[in-house]
C-alpha cells in the first residue's frame, strides 16, 4: 500500500489488485496508470491478454466503475471511448475455466436521495426499470435496471445541488453509456461472419493478392527495362555575386561585373560519375530493385544526364539532394505502371484465375476496432453498428446518409463502419497501387455480406473509383453468390442510395 505513495514503478504490470476500499482520487489514478502503461503490449490471439486488469474493492460496482471513468477520461481517454474499454469481469477472473466470453450485464444505476422522489403522470411510461426502497438510515434509495430515462434523470438530480449534481449527473450519463456499450454486437460477443480474400490461382495452389503481386508477376520488374530518361529534371540556378572589400578600416561590398564571376558548375569537383552512382545507390536502395540492377540503372541514367542532356558531373554533384528526389519520382512511377498491367492482367487478363476464397478470410472481432478521433456524434442513434463507438462519420452529409440508410435496412444484421489503414482491424482489397478500405461491411441475416463504397459526384467517375469498382465486383461475382458489392453514389438513374442499396440486397438490377 505504501509503494503508490513512494511513486513505485513496474512497467510490466498487467493485473493490479487493490485490497483495501479505494476511495482516493490519487490512488485511483495511481492504479490505473499502473496497468495502462503496458510499454512491450503486442496483439495476441487470446483475447483475455489484449486488456489490462484492475481489482478494486468496493461497497459497489457504479461507484467504483464512476471513478475509474472520471479519471480515464483526466488521464486523455474520450468520454465516449471509456465504456467501451471499460468492463467489469466475473469474480473467478482466472480460475481454470477462464475464458473471455460476453460480460455480465451492467449492475442496476444505484442514487441515494435524502427524500421519496416523486414522479408525476408524464414519467408513467419510463418507470417501468425503476425501484425505490428506504434503507436502514432513512433514505431512499433509486435504483435502474438498464437505460435511466432523461425525463426521470432529471427528475432525480434536481434533488442535488452544486458539485453533487453535476457529479450524480455524471454518474446518470455513464451508466446510459455503458449499458448502451454493452447493447453492441461485438460486446455481446455476437460473432461477424468471415469475409474471403481475393486469392490468385498458380501453379495448381492459391495465394493471397496482394499489391506485390501485381508487381512481380512476371518476375522481378526493373527500371532498366524502360527508357532511361528523367523528364521534368532540370536546374534553374539564379544568383548575384558580391565582392566584399576593405578600405581602410571599413569593410564595403558591391554587385561583382559578370565578367569576374565564375560558373561552379565548371569547375571539376573531383567527383567521378563512379563517385556518385555509388552515393545515390546508398540514398536509393529498395526492397523490390535489386544492388546489382540500381547501379546499371543509376550509371546509364548519370551517363544519359550528362552526355545527352548537357548536364555537367559537378552540376550534378552539387545539386544531388534534388537529383535523388526526382529520381525517386521516377522509380515510383514506373514501379506504378508495372504495378498496373500486372493488375490488367491479373484481374481481367484471359488467363486471369482470381477467386473470393473462404479458406483465406478477414473476420471482425469483439474489442478489436482501434477507433480514432471525432468518433460519430450525431443526433441519429445507430441500432445495427458492431461495434460501440464509431470512427470519423459526421451526423449529417452524404455519406452519413448512406450509413443510415444500411442501419435502417431489415435485411441487415449488423454492419462496420470500415478504418483505414489498420490492417488488423479493417477489411481490404487489393489494387495495384496498394490497398482498397470500403467504407461500409455489413453481414446480412441471410449470411451474405455486402460491402458499399460511397463515392460522391465528383469522384464517383475518376480512375480511383473505376479501379475501386473493379476490384470489388470481382471480388463480389467471384464468392459463388456469397458476397455483394456496391459502389454507391448520390443518384443512379435516378434510384436514391436506399433503392441502390435494396436493389443490390434483393438482386432487382
Amino acid at each position: 500500500m505504501e509503494a503508490l505513495k513512494e511513486g513505485w514503478d513496474c512497467s510490466f504490470a498487467y493485473v493490479f489488485c487493490s485490497v483495501k476500499e479505494v476511495r482516493s482520487a490519487k490512488d485511483v489514478e495511481q492504479l490505473l496508470g499502473r496497468v495502462l502503461r503496458m510499454p512491450f503490449a503486442k496483439r495476441r490471439a487470446v483475447e483475455a491478454l489484449n486488456r489490462a486488469y484492475a481489482h478494486l474493492a468496493s461497497p459497489g460496482f457504479a461507484q467504483a466503475a464512476q471513478q475509474l471513468t472520471d479519471k480515464l477520461v483526466n488521464m486523455g481517454f474520450e468520454a465516449m471511448e471509456v465504456p467501451s474499454h471499460l468492463q467489469h469481469g466475473p469474480a473467478d477472473l482466472f480460475g481454470d475455466d477462464f475464458e473471455l466470453t460476453a460480460p455480465p450485464s451492467e449492475p442496476p444505476l444505484a442514487i441515494e436521495l435524502p427524500v421519496r422522489p416523486t414522479f408525476s403522470d408524464e414519467h408513467a411510461d419510463a418507470l417501468h426499470n425503476v425501484t425505490i426502497a428506504e434503507t436502514e438510515s432513512g433514505t431512499f434509495r433509486v435504483k435502474a435496471e438498464g437505460i435511466l430515462d432523461e425525463r426521470v434523470a432529471e427528475a432525480l438530480i434536481q434533488h442535488f445541488k452544486g458539485a453533487e449534481q453535476a457529479e450524480v449527473r455524471d454518474q446518470i450519463t455513464q451508466h446510459n453509456a455503458r449499458v448502451e456499450v454493452s447493447r453492441s454486437p461485438s460486446e455481446r460477443r455476437v460473432p461477424f461472419a468471415a469475409l474471403p480474400r481475393l486469392c490468385l490461382a498458380q501453379q495448381g495452389e492459391l495465394a493471397l493478392l496482394e499489391p506485390e503481386t501485381f508487381l512481380f508477376l512476371n518476375g522481378d520488374w526493373s527500371p532498366l527495362d524502360f527508357p532511361i530518361e528523367l523528364p521534368g529534371f532540370g536546374l534553374q540556378e539564379s544568383d548575384t555575386t558580391f565582392e566584399v572589400d576593405v578600405e581602410g578600416k571599413r569593410v564595403t561590398y558591391h554587385i561583382a561585373d559578370e565578367k569576374e564571376t565564375y560558373d561552379l558548375n565548371l569547375i571539376d569537383s573531383g567527383v567521378t560519375e563512379t563517385d556518385l552512382v555509388r552515393w545515390l545507390d546508398r540514398q536509393l536502395r529498395r526492397q523490390d530493385v535489386t544492388q546489382a540492377v540500381m547501379i546499371r540503372y543509376l550509371a546509364q541514367l548519370v551517363g544519359h544526364l550528362t552526355k545527352e542532356r548537357g548536364f555537367t558531373l559537378t552540376a550534378l554533384v552539387r545539386t544531388k539532394f534534388l537529383l535523388v528526389r526526382a529520381i525517386q519520382r521516377q522509380l515510383a512511377l514506373l514501379r506504378e505502371r508495372v504495378a498496373d498491367r500486372g493488375f490488367q492482367q491479373v484481374l481481367f487478363g484471359q488467363a486471369a484465375s482470381v477467386e473470393a476464397n473462404f479458406d483465406y478470410t478477414y473476420r471482425f472481432m469483439p474489442g478489436l476496432y482501434p477507433a480514432r478521433v471525432p468518433y460519430y456524434r450525431g443526433r441519429y442513434r445507430f441500432a445495427k453498428h458492431y461495434y460501440p463507438v464509431i470512427e470519423d462519420l459526421k451526423g449529417e452529409g452524404e455519406e452519413f446518409d448512406c450509413a443510415v440508410v444500411i442501419d435502417r435496412h431489415p435485411a441487415v444484421r449488423h454492419w462496420v463502419r470500415n478504418l483505414v489503414d489498420r490492417p488488423h482491424a479493417s477489411f481490404r482489397l487489393p489494387l495495384s497501387g496498394g490497398w482498397f478500405y470500403p467504407d461500409f461491411v455489413a453481414e446480412l441475416n441471410d449470411g451474405r455480406l455486402l460491402v458499399v463504397e460511397y463515392k460522391g459526384e465528383v469522384y464517383k467517375s475518376n480512375d480511383d473509383s473505376r479501379e475501386k469498382n473493379a476490384v470489388g465486383r470481382l471480388w463480389a461475382e467471384t464468392s459463388g453468390g456469397r458476397c455483394l458489392f456496391l459502389m454507391a453514389v448520390k443518384t443512379d438513374e435516378g434510384r436514391d442510395v436506399a433503392a441502390q442499396v435494396n436493389d443490390c440486397i434483393t438482386g432487382a438490377r
